[in-house]
């Protein structure tokens, strides 16, 4: 039977470790890399901006530090003050883990149209998520071992990494329900709609395996470093899952909306697209016809569907 506390095997974890940082950290370049171009159609403005997408920026790219943060500590061989990096990997790493659960979090509030009913709830689960992700920041501690020319962590609390585990899972199941119940109260079954009902199974089932294996190591608690070396993968594995999501909702073609109970009709999303319904009706007037011409536009969200009327006798 292995000795998970032996020196050899920690040794072998910990090259292994480091040999999958330095995989995960290729891996999520290559992300960033081949979805670049959504990036760039935001910055030369053949897509419009949108204030939500700021969250998906800073998943985006607080992950990438912390990734990088993490290949510093790995390839470093000079003395360097360890517990201040390690604290801005911590924090960059659970900003991302928070911000992937912001973002589905958000399209959840647009299914359900802001009602407060819903978004307090949210908020206040939200805001716990942070809460315990910005205490565990604090908790880790690391220093510099001369003897090995590398930072060490030194301090790490397992109880609150299972809080953070499964807090987080705990939260994405709540924004799953939510979600699949504002859809499935509405009368549209259009394929974007499709899409958001997907997307999300498809991100919990994601995020909720990647999340669960890091979890029961930390529960069996092996070794120091077995107890961590699947929680840099799992928050890898969101922040793509999510940000995928953001893209693919902002890509779409089809436009979704959300019947509300005053009767109106709004659109999630950036969408833009005309579409023209002609009426002909025949008046019992021998002098001509009555030519109707119905025009609706759809607008972007939080305008509803406005219509003007132009008679020809």
């Amino acid at each position: 039977m292995v000795d998970w506390m032996s020196p050899e095997e920690i040794a072998r974890d910990a090259d292994a470790f480091s040999k999958l940082m330095f995989a995960l950290f290729g891996l999520y370049v290559w992300e960033m890399l081949t979805t670049m171009r959504f990036e760039l159609s935001i910055l030369n403005g053949s897509k419009r901006f949108q204030w939500p997408l700021v969250f998906y920026f800073l998943l985006r790219y607080s992950l990438f530090f912390a990734l990088l943060g993490l290949i510093i500590t790995l390839s470093v061989r000079t003395q360097i003050d360890c517990q201040t990096l390690y604290t801005f990997i911590q924090w960059a790493g659970n900003t991302s883990i928070a911000t992937a659960s912001l973002c589905l979090m958000l399209r959840t509030i647009a299914v359900w149209e802001r009602k407060l009913i819903v978004v307090l709830p949210l908020v206040a689960l939200h805001l716990g998520q942070w809460a315990i992700l910005l205490h565990s920041v604090v908790s880790v501690r690391a220093t510099w071992v001369p003897a090995a020319n590398t930072c060490v962590v030194t301090g790490n609390s397992p109880t609150m990494l299972n809080i953070v585990y499964f807090y987080t899972m705990s939260f994405d199941f709540v924004i799953l329900c939510t979600t699949c119940m504002g859809l499935l109260m509405s009368s549209s079954r259009s394929s974007l709609w499709q899409l958001l009902f997907r997307d999300g199974i498809v991100y919990f089932l994601v995020t909720f395996c990647s999340n669960l294996v890091p979890a029961t190591l930390n529960l069996l608690n092996l070794n120091p470093v077995m107890n961590v070396i699947t929680a840099v993968p799992a928050a890898t594995v969101s922040t793509i899952a999510a940000t995928r999501l953001v893209v693919r909702l902002q890509e779409s073609s089809s436009p979704v909306y959300i019947h509300s109970s005053a009767g109106r009709i709004e659109s999630i999303g950036h969408w833009r697209r005309p579409f023209f319904k002609p009426t002909v009706t025949a008046d019992a007037e021998p002098e001509g016809v009555r030519i109707s011409t119905l025009t609706q536009t759809r607008y972007d969200s939080g305008n509803s569907l406005e219509a003007g009327k132009l008679e020809m006798a």
